[in-house]
């Protein structure tokens, strides 16, 4: 007579069964409580005209458009006009002090053939308009070759709007 014993997969199962219902009773993680907290007035869809500059002398330099999303939680994506082929989206967290808000965010750059070519970090230190509506910005960036030397250093400005 052939007999099949499942008290091994229930000395498993009751364990972790007890545990399954523990996190659930105590709602799970963190983050669930992160997500119901206030929304932050700088959390949606930005875009911005920046302006490249001198770092030196200030002088306007080029410009370009620019979009970015502001996540709940201190996350932000960033993407702009410059060609795909040479720029990735750019992602990083933000932080807000006071009235004054930092995003940092990184990207992947590519040569004129499609080659990943190093990466760019970007600071944007900001304040938000009394309405909410609008950004200002100092920036600063640093491109980075492959082995992560610095091979220039940059400055812009920006005004952003708020789309979403």
């Amino acid at each position: 007579m052939n007999t099949t014993s499942f008290k091994p997969t229930l000395v498993a199962a009751v364990p972790a069964l007890g545990l399954f219902l523990l996190f659930q009773a105590c709602g799970g993680s963190d983050d669930a409580a992160a997500q119901q907290s206030a929304a932050d007035p700088v959390e949606g869809v930005w875009e911005a005209v920046a302006t490249v500059r001198d770092c030196t002398s200030g002088a306007a330099l080029a410009t370009f458009r620019g979009s970015q999303v502001f996540h709940r939680g201190g996350t932000l994506t960033d993407t702009n006009s410059v060609p795909p082929t040479t720029r990735g989206p750019g992602f990083g967290t933000w932080t807000r002090n006071d009235s004054t808000y930092t995003g940092k965010f990184r990207l992947y750059t590519y040569d004129t053939a499609g080659a990943l070519s190093g990466t760019m970090r970007v600071t944007r230190t900001f304040t938000l308009s009394a309405d909410g509506a609008t950004q200002n910005s100092t920036n600063t960036s640093r491109a980075e070759d492959l082995a992560g030397a610095v091979i220039r250093t940059g400055c812009s400005t920006d005004v952003a709007t708020r789309v979403l």
